[in-house]
Formats: C-alpha cells, sequence, structure tokens
C-alpha cells in the first residue's frame, strides 16, 4: 500500500470526451466487465500518453471490437492527476502477496460452494491466435475478492495497480515488449485531481466541437445496435 501518492495518468477516448473531462461538463463511468485485468474501475495508464493513444486508434479503426463502452471516432488523450492514499499495487511484493493469499482463499469459497473447476473463472488468449493472455477473468475475481473481504474491516483500496507485458518481444529473450504498459484502475472517483490537456494539445473550438459532438452522437447510436463481441483488449 502506497500513502498519498501524486499521479499522472492518461486515458485514450474520443475528442468530445477529452473536452468534456477538461471541461467538467462530464464524468468517466466504471468499467465493470468480468475480464477487466484489475478490477472495475475507471482505467488509466500511468504517464504514458503514447500508449493511451495508440489505445484509442485502435478503438476508432476496429469499433467491432469494442475495446469501449462508447465508440471513439476521433482518437485523443485527457491526462488526469491522481491523489491516491490506499493502493493495491500489483508491482510490489505486499500486492503479490496479498493476490497470491486472496487466490487460495477464493478457491476455498468455491469449493465450499460446489463450483466445479471447469466453471470457474480463468485467463485465457481471446483467439487462439493470440499468444497474449488478454481476457483475465480470474484476475478480476481475485482483486474482486480482495476488495469485498478488505471492505468488511477496513477502508477500501481507492485504486489497484499493475504492469503488464503485452507484444512481440522488442529483442530476443530481452524481456522486453512493445506493448507492455502500467495500469491503474481508479475506484474512488475523489482520488481524481482533474483533468488536463496533453502537452500541445488543445481544445476545439464551438463549431468543431458541435461537428466532433454530432458525428460522435451518430457512432454512439450504431455502437448500440451493434451485437457486442467479446474483445481483443489491449488496455483501456
Amino acid at each position: 500500500m502506497n500513502d498519498g501518492h501524486l499521479l499522472v495518468a492518461y486515458h485514450g477516448c474520443d475528442i468530445v470526451t477529452r473536452d468534456l473531462l477538461v471541461t467538467g461538463r462530464t464524468t468517466l463511468k466504471d468499467s465493470k466487465n468480468d475480464y477487466d485485468w484489475l478490477g472495475s474501475g475507471i482505467y488509466f495508464f500511468e504517464g504514458d500518453a503514447e500508449r493511451a493513444l495508440s489505445f484509442a486508434e485502435a478503438a476508432s479503426v476496429q469499433p467491432e471490437r469494442r475495446y469501449t463502452a462508447s465508440p471513439v471516432v476521433t482518437p485523443a488523450v485527457v491526462g488526469a492527476v491522481l491523489c491516491v492514499q490506499r493502493t493495491l499495487d500489483m508491482t510490489t511484493k505486499q500486492g503479490l502477496l496479498e493476490f497470491a493469499d486472496a487466490s487460495v482463499q477464493l478457491a476455498r469459497v468455491w469449493d465450499a460452494q460446489g463450483v466445479e473447476q471447469n466453471r470457474r473463472p480463468c485467463n485465457v488468449p481471446p483467439n487462439e491466435n493470440d499468444g497474449d493472455v488478454l481476457l483475465r477473468k480470474l484476475d478480476n475475481a481475485v482483486i474482486e475478492f480482495i476488495h469485498a473481504s478488505r471492505e468488511e474491516i477496513e477502508p477500501g483500496y481507492q485504486m489497484v495497480r499493475g504492469a503488464f507485458r503485452q507484444g512481440p518481444e522488442l529483442a530476443l529473450h530481452s524481456g522486453f515488449h512493445k506493448d507492455s504498459h502500467i495500469q491503474l484502475a481508479v475506484r474512488d472517483r475523489a482520488c481524481i485531481v482533474g483533468w488536463f490537456l496533453p502537452s500541445g494539445d488543445q481544445l476545439l473550438e464551438e463549431l468543431d466541437f458541435l461537428e466532433a459532438k454530432n458525428r460522435h452522437d451518430v457512432a454512439v447510436r450504431n455502437y448500440s445496435k451493434q451485437k457486442p463481441r467479446i474483445r481483443t483488449n489491449i488496455g483501456h
């Protein structure tokens, strides 16, 4: 657990969402998919605007993959300043030990409930041709179990932090991969101190914003008509 951390994080989204967040005219909804890596929350890339933009671009060119709850027509990035006191940090020994202990406890609960092995959540690739294990239902279940258990006896975690190896190796057996990143799932909105534009970006002029919003509104209507598909999750 880290106390009083200030962090800069980035969220990939549509440019309309970016401008609405920066001007205080909207908020983000929690992601609550059962395969979300770090459990429910608002997802950010820690300190990596470029990685957030690549996610928004992927969501824009492949809307059928449903990377996002709302469509991305014009890819953009919004920055956030976070102040977090209680973090489940999966990059630390303490966080890893807590996860390991919780996974054993949860397995015992399933045993007691008679949940068969083939009906328990598991972590799997989105398809047989994908080398990355991106659908993390087991990790999600364990982290949600940690939250539920902790909140019974003490203040809950405000955020979960995790480092993910993803994509092809940059060099043979190097351990560094093309799309690796540090991701954050913010559960407590009070941790979001404020939103900002990344360096060099500007808010849209009013006419441009209205045009972008009209395009986005049309995309939202079409998006809701599409049949949901299992996502190849490249990070929120």
